[in-house]
């Protein structure tokens, strides 16, 4: 019997009642997974240091829930026989994958993306131009919140071909960066020393892990030179990245101007 028929006779043995049975069932388990959602961002905030190993599981656990919550519902309200099941099933796949190949594409590269885990919820990551902390990742795409606030969608198959780099990997805390420009003339080794001490101090870094400033002379425009002086060190939530950076330079010019440090390049 041919699979065309093994699909007719399913169709004619269910019931309109029994698709919209179906149908509640998957509007029931996209609620269960928006509810986990929300629960695990209140759960986040109150236990902010467990924020990233929860975040780790979360993508895989809806995406169980999806499968096996749909693949049970379909077993369970139509009780298709073994021929009828697989000749269906076969054929909704040859239909979903020419209808939306692109689409299936991106399914088949989220998997691929939950176990072998190349970042997280919660990362900092560069995609392209595109930076940002990853919100979501889901079946068809993964969310990035930009540092304006800004949701960007990136599909599944382009993460999985295209260059990605995460900034924590999978870590509360994240290594950051802040540029500050002074004159050839000003005191290197002074300014280092503020930057050092500011980074510190600051609330929103690691003491413990290695603070350092490194220098670079850089040639603008008219043959000017610069002096660029980089500060790196390890914030302790990723997501202060923005703020860390803003208190930074405001310190850094009171500082700066406190000691008489030359920022103007001539």
């Amino acid at each position: 019997m041919s699979s065309t028929n093994y699909v007719h006779m399913f169709l004619a043995r269910v019931s309109f009642q029994d698709f919209i049975i179906f149908a509640a069932v998957l509007v029931g388990l996209a609620l269960l997974v928006r509810a986990i959602k929300i629960s695990s961002a209140l759960i986040a905030k109150k236990f902010p240091k467990h924020r990233m190993s929860m975040f780790a599981w979360i993508p895989l656990f809806n995406f169980g829930i999806y499968f096996v919550g749909t693949f049970t519902a379909f077993a369970v309200i139509f009780e298709p026989k073994k021929e009828v099941y697989l000749s269906f099933l076969a054929s909704v796949l040859v239909a979903v994958g020419f209808a939306a190949k692109d689409i299936v594409a991106s399914v088949m590269a989220g998997v691929v993306l939950l176990l072998d885990k190349p970042f997280q919820v919660g990362d900092r990551v560069t995609f392209g131009d595109v930076y940002g902390e990853i919100t979501s990742i889901g079946l068809r795409s993964v969310k990035l919140l930009t540092l304006d606030e800004s949701v960007v969608t990136i599909p599944n198959s382009r993460l999985v071909t295209d260059v990605v780099s995460s900034s924590s990997a999978g870590e509360l805390g994240m290594m950051t960066t802040v540029d500050m420009h002074i004159s050839p003339r000003a005191d290197v080794a002074q300014a280092r020393k503020i930057l050092a001490d500011i980074a510190h101090k600051s609330d929103y870094v690691d003491a413990a892990k290695n603070i350092v400033v490194v220098g670079k002379e850089i040639l603008g425009l008219a043959g000017v030179v610069s002096v660029t002086l980089k500060t790196k060190c390890i914030i302790k939530d990723a997501r202060t990245e923005r703020a860390f950076q803003t208190e930074f330079l405001v310190r850094a010019n009171e500082e700066f101007k406190r000691y008489n440090v030359v920022q103007n390049v001539d």
